[in-house]
């Protein structure tokens, strides 16, 4: 069981926390509330991450909770590195995919659905890993970081933005 950090929600199983934080990302008002880019600090947060991270675009790039793809997308144009953007949300990676094809970014930015603590991807695949408002959203944190170090090459680097009380 999760205790998750919003006590009216009660104990939730992981699964049923994981299925609660996606249906309340897909939710309309979320988007209004956020933007697009889903996470406080917005692009210059972003930017900051990736300037520290050293991104060019020699550099594969994993895009944890990507949502609607904004940080990927942004990585691609301004860093021209490939990425790869996972979300346990259908409805994300379908906004995501749409919005990268709108932006011309296709051949660059791809997205799928994947579950931060079992990354649907072979170890060693990416040079970079960033996680942008939802490592306090993973009910095995652990885990997560585990997975984001099996995906990394050797000298990889991982950037996390996060919230934190």
């Amino acid at each position: 069981m999760t205790t998750p950090p919003y006590p009216w929600l009660g104990p939730l199983s992981d699964a049923e926390f994981k299925t609660c934080c996606v249906d309340a990302s897909s939710r309309d008002a979320v988007a209004l509330l956020l933007g697009d880019s889903y996470h406080p600090g917005g692009t210059a947060l972003t930017r900051k991450l990736a300037d520290r991270l050293g991104l060019h675009s020699a550099d594969r790039v994993l895009d944890v909770a990507s949502g609607p793809g904004a940080t990927a997308r942004l990585l691609a144009a301004t860093y021209a590195v490939t990425i790869d953007g996972i979300d346990l949300s259908e409805a994300a990676v379908a906004r995501a995919e749409t919005a990268a094809d709108a932006a011309d970014l296709g051949e660059r930015v791809r997205f799928q659905r994947g579950d931060a603590e079992a990354i649907p991807f072979p170890a060693a695949a990416f040079d970079a890993v960033v996680c942008e408002c939802a490592l306090c959203l993973f009910p095995d944190k652990a885990r997560a970081a585990t997975e984001f170090a099996r995906v990394l090459r050797t000298g990889g680097r991982v950037g996390v933005t996060d919230v934190t009380v």
